[in-house]
């Protein structure tokens, strides 16, 4: 599949490139463009053809049936810069077969059944650059075999079957910037072998089979940028195993079987802006881990076994903007859990267990812009907790245990208020029963059963003998079910004005009623009254 789209894409941008030029055929199975670019795409072509032009560039073959190369095949080409054999059948290449090719930069042999590279191969390659033998059947990389490259800046062997590789493989590379050796059987490396590396910018070693690392393996590397171990099988990291990459910016550890990690083990990593821990075995994290990372923008814990969130864990992270801790197990979220975030814009918790969430938890997060609070055990949010989010753009909140009474009126005001914002088309009610299944954005603050909050009649007292037995809680109100049980007992020393006003969304209605005390003396009377909910 890797190797049909390969093919496509170059053969894609040949095309384009024939249509942008002026094309002429300038061999009885090729074609030309740019005058100096040959072009050779047919099953029919079993052998490189004799009649390609010498002042050829840079020369392609394509989907051909070519399975050998021959001696000095491409010797009479002694002008060429770029040789690409892509997707044929080759299978065997004469160490001599790129003699006299002392001008050639840029060598690509890709999808092919090719599995030896004889170790003279790219002897005399002395201008070689870039070197790609990518999706091959090559088992291994031999001493000696990049001897003569020593002005190579990038080396790619990815998608090959390589598991033994020369400790002196690399030892002229001294300009090498980029190495891929990803997507092969590498299940450890000899020691020193990136050694001589010292320019390295890249180092790919991603989707192998490594199950351990050395703790000296990446020393030197001093101007190491990015560096890809994700997809392979080791558990743990030696505490100074990066202790030499001072210039990395990207280290992507994703995919791997890490249970635990040192708070040391990225202390040097003063320069980093991107970690990837996704989809490891990490149960916690210990204090001082991201110490160090002052210019992270980007973390990502998610799909590991992180039950909580130690306070100030992030505090030093002030540029984080995106933190992904999704797919774990967390419970609680505490309110120094992201103490130190002030950047941060995305912020990803779907997928946990989390049951509880402090109300000062966002309270210096301003910056926020997306939330996904979704696939949690979340029955209800404190009030005021979304209130600092004035730039927040996305919310996601289904898939969680709501209980829809009064607890839960302060997040259905919120949603009322910021429908733009919150993603709630799934989000529904789980309990309690007569509002199990609804839609928390259709639901109205009188179907929550909301205590109804009055203001208590006040005594007062106007010259007459008030009893000595006043009540001293004079009201009292019950709520079950939907009906609100309202009894009082007053002192009424003339008269009393009974109003009551129901609110709802589209109306209001009142009651009133009008009593007056004949007798002499105050009096204690009793006021009682329900209000029933009728369910539609």
């Amino acid at each position: 599949m890797l190797r049909k789209a390969l093919v496509r894409a170059v053969l894609l941008c040949a095309l384009l490139d024939l249509h942008s030029w002026w094309v002429q055929s300038c061999s009885s199975s090729c074609i030309c463009f740019k005058e100096v670019n040959v072009f050779c795409f047919s099953k029919t072509i079993t052998e490189v053809p004799k009649d390609i032009p010498l002042h050829t560039k840079e020369l392609m073959f394509l989907e051909t049936s070519i399975d050998i190369i021959e001696n000095k095949t491409f010797g009479h080409y002694q002008g060429l810069t770029k040789l690409v054999l892509l997707n044929n059948k080759i299978h065997y290449i004469h160490e001599n077969a790129f003699n006299g090719l002392h001008y050639l930069k840029d060598l690509e042999i890709s999808a092919n059944p090719l599995s030896e590279l004889n170790v003279f191969l790219f002897n005399g390659l002395t201008e070689l650059q870039k070197l790609t033998i990518t999706y091959n059947a090559i088992h291994e990389i031999q001493c000696g075999l990049f001897l003569s490259n020593k002005r190579l800046e990038i080396l790619s062997l990815q998608g090959n079957n390589i598991s033994r590789i020369c400790k002196d493989a690399f030892q002229n590379q001294v300009r090498l910037s980029e190495l891929n050796l990803s997507s092969n059987d590498i299940r450890s490396f000899p020691v020193g072998l990136f050694k001589p590396l010292q320019k390295l910018k890249i180092l790919k070693l991603s989707n192998n089979q490594i199950n351990r690392l050395m703790p000296d393996i990446f020393d030197n590397l001093l101007e190491l940028k990015e560096l890809s171990l994700n997809g392979n099988h080791f558990t743990n990291i030696p505490r100074y195993t990066f202790q030499s990459l001072i210039s990395l910016e990207k280290l992507n550890l994703m995919g791997n079987f890490i249970k635990s990690l040192s708070h040391e083990v990225f202390s040097t990593l003063s320069s980093l802006s991107m970690l990837n821990l996704e989809r490891n075995q990490l149960r916690a994290l210990p204090l001082g881990i991201f110490d160090a990372m002052k210019n992270l923008t980007m973390l990502s814990l998610g799909g590991n076994r992180l039950q909580s969130i130690p306070d100030n864990i992030f505090s030093s992270l002030v540029k984080v903007e995106n933190i992904v801790l999704s797919h774990n197990q967390i419970e609680k979220l505490q309110t120094n859990a992201f103490h130190g975030l002030e950047s941060v814009v995305h912020l990803h918790l779907d997928n946990n267990s989390i049951d509880f969430i402090d109300n000062n938890i966002f309270s210096q997060m301003t910056t926020l812009r997306v939330i996904t609070l979704h696939q949690n055990q979340l029955a209800r949010l404190p009030d005021g907790v979304l209130d600092p989010l004035y730039n927040l753009h996305t919310l996601t909140l289904h898939s969680n245990r709501w209980v829809c009474d009064c607890s839960l009126s302060y997040l259905v005001k919120w949603i009322k208020n910021n429908q733009d914002i919150a993603d709630v088309s799934e989000t529904e009610c789980a309990e309690p029963l007569h509002n199990q299944g609804k839609s928390i954005s259709l639901l109205r603050i009188q179907d929550l059963g909301c205590p109804i909050i009055f203001d208590f009649p006040q005594i007062q007292k106007s010259g007459l003998q008030v009893p000595k037995s006043s009540p001293a809680n004079p009201c009292t109100y019950t709520l079950k079910d939907g009906v609100l049980h309202f009894s009082c007992e007053l002192i009424i020393c003339s008269n009393m004005n009974i109003q009551v006003d129901i609110v709802q969304e589209s109306y209001q209605s009142n009651f009133s009623h009008n009593t007056t005390n004949i007798q002499n003396i105050c009096t204690v009377t009793k006021l009682s009254f329900l209000v029933t909910q009728v369910m539609k």
